[in-house]
């Protein structure tokens, strides 16, 4: 008797166990306790859980873009999921909502659809342009708020082992919200570009790709110095031939400082201009044609002359015809504000259009100043023969300007500042407004 009760007793609540699994819990989320909103690559599902204390978790089911099954899973500690998954936009998404007990028993699900946005690797597509550059070509894009992902850009060029047409990765970059222009300089030199763009999403699907073909190169050339014709309007150019001063200077070639090395104190072998230098048009080059302008370099000598003379003193009443200009340094009517305008007409001020700023803080610590190995500022940095300074590497500003298509006949030189003594002291010796460099370059496209 004994054992048919146990038995009996057993059967019950195995039954019991049985029923329980199949009625699950009985309390439901309401439908308006959920909402959805649209957003790049998913949606973002807002929900209220009921005042429950038994109530451990809501949980959602659905397919993203793959047909894969995704679980979100949420609780009391926030009150939205970020439902991802899917890269082109979509409607009426299905997806089933259950609540969890603390058991571990999922509710009766409520059945529901939500919308999505492209995604950023989508959307990335939806405003991206691809443009000529200088050497290469550029990528112009706004992508839409809450977009990410990662873009691929490769070209069609050849493998550098093999020599056969290959499609080649520049560069790899994340997909973020906002405006941007990436401009990319080609190794291989090619009148037309072939630009491959593919997109991925941050769970490594690949998720499109596009190509540009015949996309031009501007590839640029150093324009000759004969292409040229240099203009003074404001005088400034300093013409002192027992000096070794000229605009001539500027471009012979010499980038680094030789036609300085070996020069005594009075003799140097470069460009000076002055006094009164500051915002005015320290010159104008005339290249003869419009031309696509695609870069300016303005070289610094290197530590290549030792000694400049100094200001007239009480120990050195007469230190020599630049003493006063000099006064002992070079590194302080060397320029660390520029700006480079342009135009087709010289005569009309309305025309000038700037084209390119440089600029580094006046009072810039020694080392990283533009023109950081200049003479006088640090004596590891000497160079003591023809060699060493055929071996040195140049120090310049370069301004290079966005290729627009739009082509000048003028460049217009402007310095703003120069720098300030070595970093920590105050006041400027340069009062006189006094502006050096050594070599001026310009860039434009190759015929």
């Amino acid at each position: 008797m004994k054992k048919l009760i146990y038995i009996l007793l057993t059967l019950s609540i195995f039954y019991g166990c049985q029923e329980d699994k199949e009625v699950g819990f009985d309390i439901t989320i309401p439908q308006e306790n959920i909402s959805f909103q649209p957003t790049a690559g998913g949606a973002i599902m807002r929900y209220r859980l009921p005042a429950d204390p038994d109530i451990l978790s809501i949980r959602v089911r659905y397919q993203d873009a793959f047909g894969k099954e995704i679980l979100r899973t949420g609780s009391y500690a926030c009150d939205s999921l970020f439902l991802v998954g899917f890269n082109e936009a979509r409607q009426g998404v299905l997806a089933s909502i259950t609540l969890c007990n603390r058991n571990n028993v999922e509710s009766a699900p409520l059945e529901i659809a939500f919308d999505t946005k492209d995604s950023g690797p989508v959307a990335f597509f939806e405003q991206l342009e691809v443009k000529p550059s200088w050497n290469g070509f550029m990528l112009t894009y706004d992508v839409p708020q809450n977009a990410n992902g990662m873009a691929h850009v490769f070209y069609i060029g050849k493998d550098p082992k093999t020599q056969e047409p290959d499609t080649l990765l520049i560069n790899s970059f994340q997909i973020t919200a906002g405006a941007d222009t990436l401009a990319f300089p080609l190794e291989q030199s090619a009148a037309t570009n072939t630009v491959v763009i593919r997109t991925e999403d941050f769970r490594g699907y690949m998720v499109k790709q596009q190509v540009w073909e015949n996309i031009e190169a501007y590839n640029t050339a150093l324009l000759s110095p004969s292409k040229f014709d240099f203009l003074d309007p404001e005088g400034l150019a300093i013409e002192d031939a027992e000096a070794k001063l000229s605009k001539s200077y500027l471009f012979d070639g010499d980038t680094k400082g030789e036609t300085s090395f070996g020069t005594d104190k009075n003799t140097y072998g470069t460009y000076l201009a002055g006094p009164d230098c500051f915002g005015k048009p320290l010159f104008i080059l005339d290249l003869q044609e419009d031309k696509l302008i695609s870069e300016v370099r303005l070289y610094s000598m290197l530590y290549t002359k030792k000694s400049f003379p100094s200001a007239p003193s009480a120990w050195d009443p007469n230190p020599g015809k630049y003493g006063y200009v000099w006064a002992g340094r070079i590194f302080n009517k060397l320029p660390c504000n520029v700006t480079i305008y342009a135009s087709n007409n010289k005569d009309d001020e309305n025309s000038w259009k700037e084209l390119g700023h440089f600029e580094q803080y006046r009072e810039l610590v020694n080392n990283l100043r533009w023109c950081s190995k200049c003479p006088l500022l640090n004596t590891v940095d000497e160079l003591n023969s023809l060699e060493e300074i055929k071996a040195a590497k140049p120090q310049y500003i370069s301004i290079p300007f966005a290729a627009t298509g739009s082509s000048y006949r003028f460049i217009k030189v402007v310095i703003n500042d120069t720098f300030g003594l070595f970093s920590g002291w105050a006041g400027d010796i340069n009062a006189s407004q006094y502006v050096t460099f050594h070599e001026f370059e310009v860039y434009t496209k190759k015929d």
